[in-house]
């Protein structure tokens, strides 16, 4: 499904914000989260669900 070093935007934040994936972690409820690194922002990391996530090299849009 996902791996590290994907390119992925989340639902969560704007869809105009791409992400690398840099790791993957348990989540407080036990899910799986990933962390993930603003591509163009190297300031923004943050985590969310792999629910959230759309990769765009499979969507075409990169």
């Amino acid at each position: 499904m996902f791996k590290v070093g994907d390119l992925v935007t989340s639902n969560l934040y704007s869809s105009d914000i791409v992400f690398c994936i840099m790791d993957f972690k348990a989540g407080e409820d036990g899910n799986c989260t990933a962390v993930l690194k603003g591509l163009y922002n190297t300031t923004l990391v943050v985590d969310a669900p792999l629910e959230s996530l759309t990769n765009i090299i499979t969507t075409g849009k990169l």
